[in-house]
């Protein structure tokens, strides 16, 4: 499945460079990842688990569930981790914002269709208010 272009760290210890990419979900995470190893040929990580993440990983994000000395950035969204997700320590770190409006709207349509790249074909909003102002309360709980 993963012919070509793509190499891992020769696992020895990088003790002073590991990095954390830290977002919520929704704010540009996977995409600077996969800048990230255009720019450098060298595979990123990520401490989300393959029952949840095949799906990246099919689309060549080979490092997903990989935290080890063979990954130098490791996505993460902690402190909002799912169950089971593998422990890393970073040393550095950077953090990923994005406007929280955008973000609870896409993350709508993640759950919602199971896609990265899909959009809900009703508005929500309109259709389902009740619901939506709920999610919207929910979702913004979990930011803070």
């Amino acid at each position: 499945m993963f012919k070509g272009g793509f190499r891992f760290l020769d696992g020895s210890p990088n003790k002073s460079n590991k990095i954390a990419f830290a977002s919520f979900p929704r704010s540009g995470n996977t995409f600077l990842r996969k800048y990230s190893e255009m720019l450098t040929g060298v595979q990123t990580g990520a401490d989300n688990t393959l029952d949840v993440n095949i799906a990246l990983q099919m689309q060549k994000m080979k490092g997903e569930d990989i935290v080890d000395d063979t990954v130098w950035i490791v996505k993460t969204h902690s402190p909002w981790c799912m169950p089971y997700a593998p422990v890393f320590k970073a040393q550095k770190i950077m953090v990923i914002v994005r406007n929280p409006i955008d973000v609870i709207l896409s993350w709508l349509n993640l759950v919602s269709t199971g896609a990265h790249n899909l959009k809900i074909e009703f508005q929500v909003e309109k259709d389902y208010p009740n619901w939506f102002q709920q999610y919207i309360e929910k979702t913004v709980r979990e930011m803070k």
